[in-house]
């Protein structure tokens, strides 16, 4: 059984659907009650002048990001493949143009992401998959990078009937089999790309320096109608850019 398989197999499976659930539901709780508290927390802290309070709050917050991956991740991979009807319409040169501003926001310092041509092409995706899956690939290399940084070029374009986003890194990079930590995400780095990719309406390839993604065009050769992008929600500070990259920030 190929490894492909095995992922999927186990994401289908009624014993996993329930286990992330209940997972997912105590961390969540989890993590509110303690952001919640480190927000009281934080006031005291700046009404009393508390600078090293400050800093061991924002260490309780990165930790809560890290708790908040693994179940932001397990909830994604377990979702059923999605309808054409339950994916929502977006604008790929705003979208890529907001995902790189964001990933340079969160890690502070550890990335830089420039873009080339974005082709302003309408997709049918599911938005959070979709940008889950870009933030593994950027994730991936930040953590594999010798020098700590990584440097990452995106664009976008249209074939016959697709749209294809290609985001590629630069830089030396370490064994990725060996990041000095537990991490079964980064271990099955292609097969959680392909299994976003599905959830997301698309196919990925992925090798060591590139990731490109492939939507079909939501009008496909037809003009598009009069049918706006589904507008962005905003998830505060759990987003999935500090989900995914917060912790990064503070590595040496």
């Amino acid at each position: 059984m190929d490894n492909n398989h095995q992922l999927k197999s186990f994401f289908e499976s009624p014993f996993a659907e329930d286990y992330i659930n209940c997972t997912d539901y105590l961390v969540r709780k989890s993590v509110t009650g303690i952001s919640a508290s480190c927000e009281l927390l934080r006031k005291f802290a700046e009404k009393n002048g508390g600078k090293a309070e400050q800093e061991l709050i924002g260490g309780i917050m990165t930790a809560c990001c890290e708790l908040m991956r693994n179940a932001e991740l397990s909830r994604a991979l377990s979702a059923p493949l999605p309808e054409e009807q339950e994916l929502t319409v977006v604008r790929t040169d705003l979208f890529l143009s907001g995902f790189a501003k964001s990933c340079e926001t969160a890690a502070q310092g550890k990335c830089t992401v420039k873009t080339g041509k974005l082709s302003a092409s309408y997709v049918r995706t599911d938005r959070n998959a979709l940008r889950l899956l870009l933030l593994s690939f950027v994730r991936r290399h930040i953590l594999g990078a010798e020098s700590g940084k990584a440097a990452f070029f995106i664009e976008c374009g249209e074939n016959a009937k697709n749209l294809e986003i290609k985001i590629t890194a630069s830089g030396t990079f370490v064994d990725f089999d060996d990041f000095g930590q537990p991490d079964v995400f980064s271990g099955y780095h292609s097969q959680v790309c392909i299994g976003l990719a599905e959830r997301a309406g698309a196919s990925a390839v992925v090798d060591n320096g590139s990731l490109t993604v492939a939507i079909p065009l939501a009008y496909g050769n037809s003009e598009p109608v009069a049918e706006a992008p589904a507008p962005e929600h905003e998830n505060g500070f759990f987003d999935a850019f500090n989900i995914m990259l917060r912790d990064l920030s503070e590595r040496k």
